[in-house]
């Protein structure tokens, strides 16, 4: 950018020059134009400089990522892994912290099996680190976070995984077609469960009006697909995974009104049955939930159902009421 900057400011300085040198009969015009021209001509290469060293620093950004991904410790497995026999999910004083912040301060609350919890609050407040520590992205500092009454860190990671479905805001989709995207979640799936998960996701409709159909490609993280449309393709693999266990994370706060009624549609498919953390702003995609946190700073501030939530009028019901404006 400063390379940029330095060389259009030459070249007007040159043009201004020029244009004064001229007018003053000091040179010719066609004295000025061949400067310029011979100016332009040796700023095409130093522009093209500034574009390679821009490359150069978003690569250098890219590999600092990689090298601190690779150079992670990885979470610790246990020797003798135990395996739950039953899905309900509960958070035992729970304490997470990154550096000097406490980010999850505290908590604790249960999810019983099939049953589905909403939680709500300011951005920031520890909603999606939540749904991380249910995942063992994070192992907890204090307490415990259970599933069947087995603690995580106990589970087999690869275990615990395979029970857990996830649809997060940010759908990352790989440069492929969309079957390929969707059967990542089961490899050996059928052709007719495919097209079950897809039709039950509302995928079926964005493949129908596709040119290439299934086989469409989607472009590297699905830049060839609308972010409605991504979302549909990560529901459809939750869907085609059939885990009894469901994290969701803001998957409708940034659609248009059209694929927010779809993929809305398609979540009531998703969770019917399941044992449900979802994450919303929307509060329009929780109103059903069995229990609904409100967490603010890491705590739980206000806990119930959403009836009971409004009559209290704290601040779930102001973010209520702002919903509606």
């Amino acid at each position: 950018m400063a390379l940029t900057l330095v060389v259009q400011a030459t070249f007007t300085a040159l043009l201004v020059l020029g244009a004064y040198l001229a007018l003053g009969g000091h040179i010719g015009a066609a004295e000025v134009l061949a400067v310029l021209v011979l100016a332009a001509r040796c700023a095409d290469p130093l522009l093209s400089l500034s574009d390679l060293g821009g490359q150069l620093r978003a690569g250098r950004a890219e590999l600092a990522r990689l090298d601190a991904l690779l150079s992670a410790a990885p979470l610790p497995e246990p020797p003798d892994p135990v395996r739950p026999d039953r899905h309900d999910l509960e958070f035992d004083s729970v304490v997470f912290r990154r550096g000097e912040r406490t980010v999850i301060d505290t908590v604790s609350l249960s999810v019983p099996q099939g049953h589905r919890l909403a939680v709500v609050g300011p951005s920031g407040s520890g909603k999606t680190t939540l749904l991380q520590l249910l995942a063992r992205f994070h192992d907890v500092d204090a307490g415990a976070v259970r599933v069947g009454g087995v603690d995580v860190r106990a589970m087999d990671p690869a275990e615990l995984m395979s029970r857990i479905a996830i649809v997060f805001q940010q759908v990352y989709l790989f440069d492929g077609t969309i079957e390929e995207n969707v059967r990542v979640a089961r490899p050996d799936a059928t052709d007719a469960e495919l097209r079950a998960a897809a039709a039950a996701a509302r995928l079926d409709e964005v493949v129908a009006r596709l040119p290439g159909g299934w086989s469409t490609p989607v472009g590297e993280a699905g830049a060839a697909l609308s972010g409605g449309e991504r979302q549909r393709v990560s529901i459809a693999r939750a869907l085609l995974k059939d885990a009894p266990i469901v994290l969701m994370d803001e998957v409708t706060s940034a659609l248009d009104p059209v694929n927010e009624s779809a993929v809305h549609a398609a979540v009531e498919r998703l969770t019917e049955g399941r044992t449900v953390v979802m994450v919303a702003h929307r509060l329009r995609t929780i109103r059903n939930a069995d229990h609904i946190v409100f967490l603010d700073k890491g705590r739980i501030t206000e806990s119930g159902a959403h009836d009971d939530l409004l009559r209290r009028g704290g601040r779930y019901a102001e973010l209520w009421d702002l919903s509606r404006t």
